[in-house]
């Protein structure tokens, strides 16, 4: 086909479009000679519209064959469709790249074309951009996502959804495939502060750092949220990390800075800090809070002045000596406190060395030290007391054992006259006596120390008691031709009590009274019921206590001034035994005196026993007389049962006597007594089988069982209630406890 030019076919209008547009343009001919090059083709081809036309396109460019699109088969196919082909292509020659438009047309080829290199490259550094962003976030240990923001009508975050997230993410929060899911889809208890603090960033574009907990993952966030385009937006960018182990570790350092502080403040007075030549620079407010002293009074060297006068000069002198010698050094003074009061400390200093080998600073603690010193002095004490004590025990020992030597020597002598022989007799058996009260007072000491005493507890009147002990401390009261005055109250006063003990306690303090007095002295004694307890007093006219041993007297071992106490002889344990005693029975008693040469006065307070607090407690009425009983006595001891079976008869109770267990139960089924008093060491049949005999008989069972006996240990009265007895009175038995025993039968 000839060529025809273009110019004669266009009209000149659409010439002048082509040569305006800022495309290239190529017609060619079907045959693919260049029929047509507008301006714009020329610049960017580089080539003249001489150069091209008439000339083959693919000899010009042969690069275009190889072009997918461009070559000559695929040109042809395309015009058989009319629809145009449109690609992108690299120019080698011209090092360009271009985006091309061929149009199939009636007289061949319309070819559009511009240059998209700069583009091109654009995108190609943007693709280049985005791989490496996504390579750096993926990289990182930190997780990393990116969230839309869900708002309500009102504007308030209500939920967000992940648009991006980074490799690291699932390691750090726990979640997989959260990609385009809601948040509340995939945690629903999600807190609201979450929501609040990345609603903020999203709406201000003001990032925030932030630090929570997420109570449904377990997991402890350090946040770093931020607008990653132009706020406002939805779209919030999160770099977070898990440092939920962080926590744990700062939580366990914590704790254990607590233990520490706790234990510190616990042991120490203070903890300080001073400086490489022992200045103080830092105290804890421990030391303010004991001395008062301020900053300004306790730095550097003016701790000293809280340190007690006497001790100062020399703790300072030790203190500076420890400095010099760099080594850990302690030492122990003592400091007045704020109020006055005085406390012992004891101050550890160690240095802390700088890498080069010099003392960086000091530290150290005071830990109070008083009671420790207190016990220590308290101990040396005892010590001394003791061995005063042994002195006075092997003085007091050897006392008697000099006479009942000489005695045994006048003994051997013979032709000794009877009459002398009865007075020696007579001074080894007071001898003897005084040895045996002795060793008694030893022995009871130990037992009540020991808690080995049990104590027999009855209704005890204490009148009776007093006048025990009086008669019991008579002789030294003679002896010594003191006068008694004795005061009693008109109403008996009852206490639950051993009589025996009781006895006891009450006459010590009598004869402590009579023994520290000069002959012809004065000892009142009074009996008094006061409330709920009972007071017994005794005073005398003696040498006094000084006021500081007024705490001490009861103390074993204590002695008010030794020398007298060896002068008047015994052990001066005494005092020691009233106190143990009287705290037995559930009372304590107190020493008084105005000082030396004034007297004392010793004060029992003893509590009423049960029935005494019953009859203070209720409604005073007329007493009634005393209902009788029947009562079966049972003894092998004919005389012991015959006096307790009189002493009960003429109480007004019907009394039967048996003096065997088999006969007191032939007796028994026949009268169907109240009230059994029965021995238990009796031939034949004792008393634990015959009242396990009384018990299981129809009359036997409600009796008033009652051991009396001889036998008083604690094994007796267990074996005693485990057979069916009632109560255990052991022999002497007093004739008011036996009374009390009977009248709780008007109670059951």
């Amino acid at each position: 086909m000839a060529s025809v030019p273009l110019t004669a076919t266009l009209e000149i209008s659409a010439i002048e479009v082509l040569e305006s547009i800022s495309d290239g343009f190529l017609a060619c001919d079907f045959d693919f000679r260049v029929l047509y090059v507008n301006v714009s083709a020329e610049r960017q081809l580089a080539r003249s519209r001489e150069e091209l036309i008439g000339k083959n396109v693919y000899e010009v460019y042969p690069e275009l064959a190889a072009c997918g699109g461009l070559d000559p088969s695929a040109l042809r196919e395309a015009a058989r469709s009319t629809d145009p082909i449109e690609l992108g292509y690299y120019s080698a020659s011209a090092r360009r790249w271009y985006r091309a438009c061929v149009h199939p047309r009636s007289w061949g080829w319309a070819l559009y074309f511009h240059d998209v290199t700069r583009r091109h490259l654009t995108e190609k550094a943007l693709h280049e951009s985005e791989r490496q962003y996504h390579a750096l976030i993926d990289s990182i240990d930190q997780g990393y996502c990116v969230i839309e923001m869900l708002f309500d009508e009102r504007g308030a975050p209500v939920d967000f959804r992940y648009l991006e997230v980074n490799d690291a993410f699932e390691t750090q929060t726990g979640l997989a495939d959260v990609l385009g899911r809601k948040a509340r889809e995939l945690v629903p208890q999600i807190e609201p502060y979450w929501l609040e603090n990345y609603g903020r960033v999203a709406r201000t574009g003001e990032p925030a750092r932030l630090e929570h907990y997420s109570s449904p993952l377990g997991r402890w966030f350090d946040v770093y949220a931020f607008c990653p385009d132009r706020p406002p937006s939805n779209r919030v960018a999160l770099l977070f990390r898990d440092v939920t182990e962080r926590h744990r570790t700062d939580d366990a350092l914590r704790e254990s800075e607590e233990r520490f502080r706790v234990l510190v403040e616990a042991m120490a007075q203070a903890v300080w800090e001073a400086d490489p030549a022992g200045h103080l620079q830092s105290y804890s407010a421990s030391w303010r809070a004991l001395t008062g002293q301020l900053s300004a009074q306790w730095r550097n060297e003016g701790w000293f002045d809280a340190v007690h006068p006497d001790d100062r000069e020399a703790t300072r002198r030790k203190w500076f000596d420890g400095i010099a010698r760099r080594l850990p050094f302690e030492l122990e003074y003592r400091i007045v406190a704020a109020d006055g009061s005085v406390h012992w400390s004891n101050d550890h200093a160690a240095p802390l060395f700088a890498a080069d080998g010099t003392v960086r600073k000091w530290v150290g603690m005071n830990v109070d030290i008083t009671e420790r010193r207190s016990a220590e002095e308290a101990l040396r004490e005892a010590d001394r007391r003791k061995d005063e004590f042994l002195a006075i025990l092997a003085h007091e020992l050897r006392n008697p054992l000099a006479p009942l030597r000489t005695g045994i020597e006048i003994m051997r002598m013979g032709r000794i006259d009877p009459e002398r022989i009865e007075r020696v007799r007579a001074m080894m058996g007071r001898q003897v006596d005084h040895m045996v009260a002795l060793v008694d007072d030893l022995m009871d000491v130990s037992r009540i120390s020991g808690g080995r005493i049990v104590l027999d507890r009855h209704p005890v009147e204490l009148a009776a008691v007093i006048r025990s002990a009086l008669e019991a401390s008579d002789p030294i009261i003679r002896q010594k031709r003191h006068e008694v005055s004795l005061t009693l109250p008109a109403e008996a006063v009852w206490v639950d009590g051993d009589r025996h003990r009781l006895t006891q306690a009450i006459g010590n303090l009598l004869t402590n009274a009579a023994k520290y007095m000069e002959p012809n002295g004065h000892i009142f004694v009074t009996l008094e019921r006061r409330e709920r307890e009972a007071v017994v007093c005794v005073k005398d006219t003696g040498v006094g206590i000084p006021p500081a041993m007024l705490e001490k007297v009861f103390e074993l071992f204590a002695q008010v001034d030794s020398a007298i106490d060896r002068r008047q002889g015994g052990l001066g344990i005494g005092l020691t035994i009233v106190r143990q005693l009287v705290e037995l029975h559930g009372g304590h008693v107190e020493a008084h005196s105005e000082g030396p040469g004034r007297g004392s006065e010793f004060v029992v307070r003893l509590p009423l026993s049960a029935a005494a607090l019953e009859e203070l407690e209720a409604p005073r009425i007329p007493e009634a007389a005393v209902r009788s009983r029947r009562v079966l006595v049972v003894d092998d001891n004919a005389d012991a049962a015959q006096a307790m079976g009189t002493m009960l008869e003429l109480l007004g109770h019907e009394v039967n006597v048996a003096f065997g267990g088999e006969q007191a139960l032939r007796l028994a089924e026949r009268i169907h007594p109240e009230v059994i008093l029965m021995d238990l060491g009796m031939p034949n049949m004792n008393g634990y089988v015959a009242a396990r005999r009384v018990r299981q008989s129809d009359w036997g069972r409600d009796v008033l069982l009652v051991a009396v006996t001889g036998w008083g240990q604690q094994a007796d009265r267990v074996a005693s209630e485990q057979v069916g007895f009632d109560h255990h009175l052991v022999k002497p038995v007093e004739l008011d406890a036996v009374q009390s025993l009977i009248a709780q039968l008007d109670s059951r």
